[in-house]
C-alpha cells in the first residue's frame, strides 16, 4: 500500500481512498466525476440534471419521509422507540426491509413491544439488540453498508445515538466524526431512510429555546437531518392498552415546520391512528394569550406575555404575531391588550 502522503505519479489516474472496513472506494464528491471534472457546474446544467428527480414523498404522511435522514428527539419514555417500530412496520407493509440497531430496553420489553404492535413474525426486519454496536467499528459499518447496498429501499434505525459512539456528545468534533460515519452509510443507497433517535436536553424538556435545538449535546445532528421530529408523551387512561404521543415537525427542508401529529397506538392489534393537531394546538395557545391579557391589570409586553402562555417560547410568539396580524391584539404603550371586540372571548 502506498504510504500516506505519497504523491500520485505523473500520468497515473488518482484512485479514491478505500474504506478499510468495507474494502470499497469512498464515493467521489458530487460533481467532481473523479477524473478532473470541475467541482462547480452552471445553474442551467444543475437544473437540467435535477428537473426529473422525484419530489418529496412520505412513508408516514407529514412525519416520516420516504428516504433521507430523519432525527427523532424525545425525553426517555416519550415514545421514540415506539415510533421507530411503527416506521419499521409501515416499511415492512410496503415490502421494504429494516435494520434496527436497538441499544436500550430489556429483551422481554422489546418482545412485548413487537407483539403489542402485532408485528408479523416474517416481517423483513433484522435486529441487533444490545449488541454493543459502535459507529467507530469499521467491521460493523461494513455489515450495515452491505445491508444498504443489497436492498432497494431499506430503512436503518439507530436507537439511541448516545449509545452508539464513545465520544462526548457535547464535543462538536466527536459528534461530527460520528455523524460522518452515519452519513457515509447514508450515501451507500440514496433511496434509504436513515433514522437516528436521540434524547432531548433538559431545556428541550422544559420547552425552552428553538424546537430544532431540543436535542441533547452538540447541534451537529440537527444540521445533519433532512427532517427532525420532536416527541412529547401524552397521557392515556389507565388500562386502556393505548400509547399516545405528539410528533412536532421541528425541521423539514421541504415541508412546513411546527406541524403537530398525535399518534395513538393500540397495544394488541397494533393499529395506529394519526391525527393532525396543529390547528388545535395553535388555537389553544391563542386562548391562553387571551386569558393572560384578560387577567392582566396592565398591558403586557411580548416577552412577558409569552412567558405567561408557557410552553415553547417560539410557539407562543408565533401565536401572538398571528393574533396581532388579525387585529385581535393591539399595542398600548410597550405592551399588548385585547381588542375590545375580542376581550370577552378570553374570559374564563
Amino acid at each position: 500500500m502506498k504510504p500516506k502522503g505519497t504523491p500520485t505519479p505523473r500520468g497515473a489516474v488518482p484512485v479514491p481512498p478505500v474504506d478499510p472496513g468495507t474494502g470499497n472506494q469512498f464515493p467521489e464528491p458530487s460533481g467532481t466525476g473523479g477524473t478532473g471534472c470541475p467541482l462547480f457546474e452552471p445553474l442551467a446544467a444543475f437544473l437540467e440534471r435535477t428537473k426529473d428527480l422525484p419530489p418529496l414523498s412520505w412513508l408516514i404522511e407529514g412525519v416520516v419521509p420516504d428516504s433521507g435522514n430523519l432525527l427523532i428527539v424525545a425525553a426517555p419514555g416519550a415514545g421514540k422507540t415506539f415510533l421507530a417500530l411503527v416506521i419499521a412496520k409501515t416499511a415492512a407493509a410496503a415490502g421494504r426491509p429494516s435494520l434496527l440497531v436497538l441499544e436500550e430496553g430489556r429483551p422481554r420489553s422489546m418482545f412485548d413491544r413487537f407483539t403489542a404492535l402485532a408485528f408479523p413474525a416474517d416481517a423483513p426486519v433484522l435486529i441487533a439488540h444490545r449488541k454493543g454496536v459502535r459507529l467507530e467499528d469499521e467491521a460493523i459499518r461494513a455489515q450495515i453498508a452491505e445491508f444498504l447496498r443489497t436492498h432497494e429501499a431499506p430503512v436503518v434505525v439507530f436507537d439511541p445515538f448516545s449509545s452508539l459512539f464513545l465520544g462526548n456528545e457535547n464535543d462538536t468534533e466527536a459528534v461530527n466524526q460520528a455523524k460522518e460515519h452515519v452519513q457515509r452509510l447514508a450515501t451507500v443507497n440514496p433511496r434509504a431512510l436513515i433514522v437516528l433517535l436521540h434524547h432531548t436536553s433538559k431545556a428541550g424538556e422544559r420547552g425552552e429555546g428553538p424546537a430544532i435545538y431540543a436535542a441533547r449535546g452538540s447541534t451537529v445532528l440537527p444540521g445533519w437531518a433532512d427532517m427532525q421530529v420532536n416527541l412529547s408523551r401524552e397521557d392515556t387512561p389507565r388500562g386502556s392498552m393505548r400509547v399516545a404521543f405528539v410528533a412536532q415537525v421541528a425541521k423539514g427542508r421541504d415541508v412546513e415546520t411546527a406541524q403537530r401529529f398525535r399518534f395513538t397506538l393500540s397495544l394488541g392489534d397494533g393499529s395506529v391512528t394519526i391525527d393532525d393537531v396543529s390547528e388545535a394546538a395553535a388555537q389553544d395557545r391563542e386562548q391562553q394569550v387571551r386569558r393572560a391579557l384578560v387577567s392582566a391589570t396592565a398591558p403586557l409586553n411580548k416577552s412577558r406575555l409569552a412567558e405567561l402562555v408557557g410552553g415553547r417560547k417560539q410557539d407562543a410568539l408565533r401565536a401572538i404575531d398571528a393574533m396581532e396580524a388579525r387585529g385581535e391584539l393591539k399595542r398600548e404603550g410597550r405592551g399588548y391588550i385585547l381588542a375590545s371586540d375580542t376581550a370577552t372571548e378570553g374570559e374564563p
